[in-house]
């Protein structure tokens, strides 16, 4: 069984459709939307001092996330720019983080890449 996760919109349009890939050397989530593969996000094998993550975005414009994953401090970068930030220090409460996004981002596939990182550093503990 496939883990499968729908992001929506509130009114509950469907957005992306995000599966884990079951079969793969490394953990992989695909990120779908009608059936077409958008991006596929993947940790790295070797992670030397930081947690990595890498974005394969369809349509070219690939990403890296890098930083501590586990305690949501880590930034999402494409060509070395800063795209997002991810941050657990902007809030108080209990599993609670922040993304903030750079304007001309796509927000819902930095949304949708960043539950797929939640769900994979949550898988390896």
């Amino acid at each position: 069984i496939r883990k499968t996760l729908v992001l929506e919109t509130p009114a509950g349009d469907e957005v992306f459709t995000i599966r884990k890939r079951m079969v793969s050397i490394r953990d992989t989530m695909e990120i779908e939307r009608d059936g077409e593969s958008v991006a596929t996000v993947a940790k790295a094998l070797l992670t030397p001092l930081r947690d990595r993550f890498s974005i394969d975005v369809a349509d070219g414009g690939d990403m890296e996330a890098r930083g501590d994953i586990v305690e949501h401090e880590y930034s999402i970068e494409r060509a070395g720019t800063k795209v997002a930030q991810v941050s657990k220090s902007w809030f108080r409460m209990r599993d609670t983080y922040g993304i903030e996004i750079v304007e001309a981002e796509d927000d819902a596939l930095i949304l949708a890449v960043a539950v797929c990182i939640d769900q994979m550093a949550h898988d390896v503990q």
